[in-house]
């Protein structure tokens, strides 16, 4: 320790000598500046005084011809003067005759002039310059600064030595040596203070040999080495002797630099000596002594130094008394007495601070900084000497009510000591509540001072303050998150924690509210603090770091899957805020917190099966979480990132989102599908009320999502289930009815968009899509053939009825399902034709889905008439099956049942019911006057015949061979009669 006070002296010296050789270097630019002024105004009035000595010795008048280099003088009028004029012309021009050659100087006084110039531009040569600041190092470290830090060393080493080393003599042999080296120190610097060439170095000597002085005075009671009295009252009243008389003797010189040595010395030398509670009572001397002359002089520096003396000191008394290193709650005997000393610290350099009234800036700076750092060491020492942890609130309480009477009282003489006691003062009464719920603890202390700081820097516009403030708010959020933060986590990680952690989690909040209050009310209140980018900057991340540390302490508060609701409601808290204050950077917090919030959720909160009550704690938790984040579409303050206009979609989307995986998670498997899909209605209904597309937009990407689940995921569910129709049904017709119903009101709609044009279209398809697997699913294969053509004739009948072109699509993609459901299951399988019943077999199947598709031509011809003149745009195959559907419905079944006759039939009756057939769609052709009908009639004939030439002739037998004869040949005559009777009518289709 005394290692380590010896190094905080040399520091302190260096700090001093430091100021002392700037304090030198600005004297002695003072008069340098002096020296020139004088320069220039004896220059001045030489110019002055030139045209009254020049008149003085003026010549008589000569005629003389003119020099060349003299200068032409003009008359007043503008005439040339006329040199060599006679005397009997004088007369004529008297006026010319006046002018005359100005007078030359003598030179003596050119040669003066000369000299009195080339000295400065003597003097401002480089070389001369560099010569001179050389000297002027090399003189301030010779004389100056050597001298002060020798007498340091001999000071400090005299007492190490008297005290602890010599060991030849007695007590009373060290005091004499002591006392014969203090007095020679103090005669030598009185002799040698006399001459001009040492009274550097004898100021020094003086100020060693007071401190050695008081040193030697102090042991003759206090160091057991050198004890030779025996009455602590005889050596307290000579030490205060030795004080006053160091007092008197350092006011002679009027130097700050003697009297700061001095006394500093003065308090090393009882600090490196066994320190007790007489020794704080001399240090408490010595520091009364000091602000004595401080308050007489104005040497505010040295009232400064005296507070870390007298401070320090005590820290080193309690750091040797307290072998637990100031533990909360320690037996401490002398707890009393050290806090009544430190109080006596506090008082005395309190009241030099209300009293004494600086004159400039500086002192005004240096002496409220004094007045910060004396809160600051009274409050740390007390809480590191604490013994009733208890007390705080009162003590408190007690110094808060006393700081703001001080206030008062130095409200009439200065207003900077108001400012910063009553900021003092207020920072501890505010402290005073979290220490009587929270206990006390470091980092509270420390923000408390750090708040300090800050509010007297804003109030007094002074940027150390502030700025120191500033700093010391990052180190309590640091050593909050270290010290405080970081042990829980683990603590969690590892095991089960039931703690809420109550003390730190106020702490962490209290911190964060200050932090918010700093960075965005100052500057309101401040405006100066945006004149800085490094204040802005600093505040910038004040306010961030709030956020932080308001995460942290809820998150230790309310631990578990409460924690997301907690983050979300002050997400909305700052969100509030930042409409009420116009904050950029508190929108931008709000939107993080919401969005740590939603990344909690979704990486914790998912995962929990408890419950509470009859619900899961994860349906609780998420609702309330995506509740808080629907209220949060309404906050009006942008953000860095998000412009108003855009909040809401912002917040929407996650909340939407965390919605269904709630729903994903709480329904059962099968019912997955229906509940996005009534979200999904539920979200459009609200964006066609509220006019919100990014509503309907979540809407049509869950209608998507459903249907997908619906096909990956239900159908297979449902093929396992027990009761398969049941549970298929209940699933997807509420689907099909939502998809219907989206698509109904979003075709109504006159000023739709392309996106709600197509998704319109879209939820059409999926619900017919839907109705078909159900169809798919329910039934089975050759009745899904017959439910797919009546499909087919009810999505034409209703193409028809509502003239919606989409249900024309669906029903054209139904015909052709049909056909290949028909070709792949009636024809391609082959257990239809093993089948015992009728109903079930192929002919059934086919010829029935046929009938369905031919009865629904009627319709199909309706529908031709309506779009009469198709639309030009649409390519040329839509032209031809879409707008005219009777194409399909009659191609179709025709095509299925050419294909049945040649399945179904003897390989020598086929050709008989390809003609037969023929004929018929002939007939039909002619009935309803359709040229395609009656060419496919035509081709069936020619099927025939070409059959006939190629397999029948070759491989019938002779009866089929025959009759196929007979009946082609009578379809043939047929047919060409046909065509000769009704020849008009023919021709009128082609």
């Amino acid at each position: 320790m005394d290692e380590f006070l010896i190094v905080v002296l040399f520091a302190a010296v260096a700090a001093l000598l430091i100021r002392q050789s700037g304090l030198g270097l600005r004297l002695r630019k003072l008069e340098d500046l002096r020296d020139e002024l004088e320069s220039l105004d004896r220059r001045l009035t030489r110019l002055e005084e030139g045209p009254q000595v020049a008149a003085a010795q003026k010549p008589a008048p000569v005629t003389l011809p003119v020099v060349p280099t003299s200068p032409v003088i003009r008359h007043q009028h503008g005439t040339p003067p006329v040199l060599g004029v006679s005397n009997a012309k004088k007369t004529a021009v008297p006026s010319v005759a006046s002018f005359t050659m100005p007078a030359v100087p003598a030179p003596a006084a050119v040669a003066r002039t000369q000299v009195v110039q080339e000295e400065p531009a003597a003097a401002s040569e480089p070389g001369a310059s560099i010569v001179s600041r050389s000297l002027s190092i090399e003189e301030r470290l010779g004389q100056n600064w050597l001298n002060k830090l020798g007498i340091v060393t001999l000071v400090i080493g005299v007492a190490l030595f008297l005290g602890y080393q010599l060991r030849t003599l007695g007590p009373l042999g060290k005091s004499v040596i002591g006392l014969t080296l203090s007095i020679a120190l103090l005669a030598g610097g009185l002799v040698l203070e006399r001459r001009e060439r040492y009274r550097i170095f004898a100021r020094a000597a003086i100020g060693g040999g007071w401190a050695l002085t008081f040193f030697v005075t102090f042991a003759l009671y206090h160091v057991q080495a050198m004890k030779v009295l025996d009455s602590q009252a005889v050596d307290l009243v000579l030490m205060l002797a030795i004080a006053a008389a160091m007092v008197w003797h350092s006011l002679r010189y009027k130097s700050q630099v003697v009297t700061s040595l001095a006394f500093l010395l003065a308090f090393v030398t009882v600090g490196i000596s066994d320190v007790t509670l007489f020794s704080l009572v001399a240090g408490a001397l010595l520091a009364a002594a000091l602000v004595l002359v401080a308050a007489r002089e104005y040497w505010f520096e040295l009232g400064l130094a005296g507070l870390v003396g007298a401070y320090l000191n005590h820290f080193l008394w309690l750091y040797r008394v307290l072998p637990e290193g100031g533990q909360p709650g320690h037996a401490f005997p002398e707890f009393l007495p050290s806090a009544g000393l430190l109080l006596l610290y506090w008082l005395i350099f309190r009241l030099f601070y209300v009293l004494r009234v600086p004159k400039n800036h500086r002192q005004e700076v240096v002496a409220s900084l004094t007045a910060i750092l004396n809160s600051v060491g009274l409050m740390s020492l007390l809480k590191f000497q604490s013994s009733h942890p208890e007390w705080a609130f009162w003590a408190l309480l007690v110094l808060g009510a006393a700081e703001l009477v001080l206030a008062f009282v130095a409200r009439r003489r200065w207003q900077t000591a108001f400012v910063v006691l009553s900021s003092i003062g207020s920072v501890l009464l505010v402290a005073a509540i979290p220490f009587r719920f929270s206990g006390a603890n470091w980092a509270l202390l420390w923000l408390l001072e750090a708040e300090a700081l800050l509010i007297a820097g804003l109030r007094l516009r002074e940027s150390v303050f502030r700025r120191l403030g500033m700093l010391a708010d990052f180190a309590v959020a640091a050593q909050l998150l270290v010290t405080g933060v970081a042990p829980v986590v683990l603590l969690r990680q590892q095991q089960q924690d039931p703690s809420r952690h109550v003390s730190l989690a106020v702490t962490l909040l209290s911190a964060a509210v200050l932090f918010w209050l700093n960075s965005e009310f100052g500057p309101k209140r401040w405006a100066f603090l945006n004149d800085t980018d490094l204040d802005r900057v600093a505040l910038l991340v004040t306010s961030y770091l709030a956020s932080v540390v308001a995460l942290f302490g809820l998150w230790v508060c309310v631990p578990g899957v409460w924690t997301v609701v907690t983050w979300m409601l002050l997400a909305l808290l700052v969100g509030w805020l930042a409409g009420r204050i116009k904050s950029l950077d508190l929108g931008m917090q709000a939107d993080l917190l919401a969005l740590a919030a939603i990344v909690r959720t979704a990486g914790i909160n998912f995962f929990v099966e408890d419950h509470l009550g009859a619900l899961t704690l994860r349906s609780v938790t998420v609702a309330l979480v995506v509740a808080m984040l629907y209220v949060g579409m309404r906050r009006s303050a942008a953000s860095r990132v998000l412009e108003t206009e855009w909040i809401a979609t912002a917040y929407s989307w996650p909340a939407s989102t965390l919605l269904a995986v709630l729903l994903w998670y709480e329904v059962k498997p099968i019912g997955i599908a229906v509940a996005w899909a009534y979200l999904a209605v539920v979200l459009f209904e609200l964006g066609r009320m509220f006019r919100k597309d990014y509503l309907r937009q979540q809407a049509y990407v869950l209608f998507v999502v459903s249907f997908i689940r619906l096909v990956f995921v239900n159908v297979t569910t449902a093929g396992t289930a027990t009761h398969v129709f049941n549970t298929l049904v209940y699933t997807v017709l509420p689907l099909i009815a939502a998809y219907f119903w989206v698509y109904e009101r979003l075709h109504r709609e006159q000023d739709a968009s392309k996106v709600d044009r197509f998704i319109a279209a879209l939820t059409a398809w999926l619900g017919t899509f839907a109705a078909g697997m159900l169809l798919y699913f329910e039934m089975r294969p050759e009745w899904f053939i017959l439910s797919l053509a009546c499909m087919a004739w009810v999505l034409l009948f209703m193409g028809w009825i509502l003239k919606r072109t989409i249900f024309l699509e669906q029903a054209l993609v139904a015909v052709i399902l049909v056909a290949q459901q028909a070709i792949f299951v009636c024809f391609a399988d082959g257990t239809f034709s093993n089948s015992h019943s009728f109903y079930s077999s192929r002919v059934f199947t086919v010829s029935l889905a046929s009938a369905i598709l031919l009865l629904a031509l009627p319709v199909a011809f309706a529908v031709r008439r309506q779009y009469s003149v198709p639309p030009r745009d649409k390519p040329a195959w839509m032209l031809f099956t879409m707008y005219r559907p009777e194409q399909p419905f009659f191609f179709v079944p025709l095509l299925l049942i050419t294909v049945l006759l040649a399945v179904e039939l003897r390989a020598g009756m086929i050709t008989i019911g390809w003609s037969g057939l023929g004929v018929l769609a002939f007939l039909f052709a002619l009935t309803v006057g359709e040229r395609s009908y009656r060419l496919a009639g035509l081709g069936l004939l020619m099927l025939g015949v070409a059959k006939i030439i190629l397999i029948d002739i070759w491989h019938a037998s002779p009866s089929d061979r025959y009759i196929t004869l007979i009946v082609m040949g009578a379809a043939l005559l047929l047919v060409s009669f046909l065509y000769s009777r009704y020849k008009e009518t023919v021709l009128k289709f082609l």
